[in-house]
């Protein structure tokens, strides 16, 4: 799933250079990039934060043949990083349960209305797991704020599958709702 997620950044990473290339010939393109990079660095979501590493690995390294992470990083390092993210004061459960929100809202509008609906419980489940899996990666340019908030998102997103996973009718109605209260509409 890493690997996959990785793919689709590097890809969605290259077409943002060939478009900010057709637009602004020279030089600029490149501050351009590394500037969504930087900005994208301080997104909790997991999949903002491989984008912030392919941009960046597009602009300095753009022929270089090296995945963008390494799947296993070492168990130290992430110890290391997980002491340091530990220290930080709890994260508020109010920003918590509003990053899950912004990433049930992405993974709708990615689905799309006509698509099946059970899809949307499983892709947030494949969501949390990559939160867990990036979280304490030392090659993610998170700082330990945006990691500790990633790490927190993980229950929520599962609480959230699990809410949406209920009976059928349930979740027949929450559909059909959904884009009156907004939660989840385009």
């Amino acid at each position: 799933m890493l690997e996959a997620a990785a793919s689709e950044a590097i890809s969605a990473a290259w077409w943002e250079r060939v478009d900010l290339e057709a637009r602004r010939p020279g030089e600029i393109h490149a501050d351009l990039i590394l500037g969504k990079a930087a900005e994208l660095a301080f997104s909790p979501v997991g999949r903002d934060q491989l984008m912030s590493l392919a941009l960046e690995k597009g602009v300095r390294d753009a022929g270089s043949a090296e995945p963008l992470l390494e799947t296993s990083a070492l168990p130290v390092e992430r110890a290391v990083i997980a002491k340091r993210v530990f220290r930080h004061a709890p994260h508020r459960t109010s920003e918590t349960e509003a990053l899950v929100v912004r990433i049930e809202e992405r993974i709708a509008r990615r689905l799309g209305r006509d698509t099946r609906y059970d899809l949307l419980p499983q892709r947030m489940r494949q969501e949390a797991a990559l939160q867990e899996i990036l979280w304490n990666h030392p090659a993610i340019p998170a700082g330990d704020d945006i990691r500790l908030a990633m790490l927190c998102s993980v229950p929520k997103l599962l609480e959230r599958v699990e809410a949406l996973s209920g009976d059928r009718p349930w979740r027949l109605l929450t559909r059909w709702v959904a884009p009156f209260v907004g939660r989840g509409a385009s």
